[in-house]
């Protein structure tokens, strides 16, 4: 499989619009040095670790070496800064999902590789994802529904992923759709929540392996 690599761009995918403000996943990604993008890692850390209740600001800035008021500068609030994180998440799984249908044209080479590097991408964006899950009953209402708009988009995407593999011959073709969207979703979303960088195998490797179960199946042969 070639050498995955998010790229941001305008999606094409991404029908939501939002976050007018907040940090883009193109501005997060071209500068590693950036302050605010520093400010996102730190507090995404720190929120994943203490919970966003119990973080402070100040907090957040000693964490990257600024004062509360150089903190202030570069955000207006913690919550601008929670948003941001649930905006980020959105934006990856569409860059990601883009990037898939952009380097791979056969329909089961492209389900293999969504399975492989969304777990990858999880496990890179390991404390953004966490926190999304945690704190989703703390975001705003307007960022909630911003977060859900993103989801159904990449959602129905994904659905046409599978159905285009579906067409292709390459599954069977009573598979049910969404059935198989939503077992894709967890085996390769809840790396948020296990995967640990310490453990014997890579997110790459665990990917393959799902694929491998996936498109081998998990069942012995029956003796004749």
């Amino acid at each position: 499989m070639p050498e995955f690599k998010i790229v941001a761009n305008s999606s094409k995918l991404d029908d939501a619009k939002g976050y007018a403000t907040l940090m883009s996943l193109s501005d997060y990604l071209d500068d590693q040095t950036n302050t605010r993008r520093r400010t996102v890692d730190a507090a995404a850390r720190l929120f994943r670790g203490r919970g966003f209740a119990d973080v402070s600001m100040v907090e957040i800035a000693q964490a990257v070496g600024l004062s509360k008021p150089g903190l202030y500068h570069h955000w207006p609030s913690k919550d601008a800064l929670l948003q941001t994180i649930f905006k980020l998440c959105g934006e990856i799984l569409l860059a990601h999902l883009e990037t898939v249908l952009t380097n791979e044209t056969d329909p089961v080479a492209r389900l293999r590789a969504y399975i492989v590097t969304r777990l990858t991408t999880v496990a890179e964006f390991q404390d953004f994802f966490t926190v999304m899950w945690q704190e989703r009953t703390t975001v705003s209402s307007d960022g909630f529904e911003e977060m859900s708009s993103r989801a159904e988009v990449y959602r129905t995407h994904v659905r046409s992923l599978i159905d285009d593999a579906k067409r292709a011959g390459g599954l069977k073709a009573d598979i049910d759709t969404h059935l198989l969207m939503l077992a894709l979703d967890g085996i390769t979303g809840w790396a948020y929540f296990w995967y640990r960088p310490e453990g014997g195998k890579s997110p790459t490797e665990i990917g393959e392996a799902f694929w491998a179960m996936l498109a081998e199946g998990i069942l012995a042969p029956k003796a004749p």
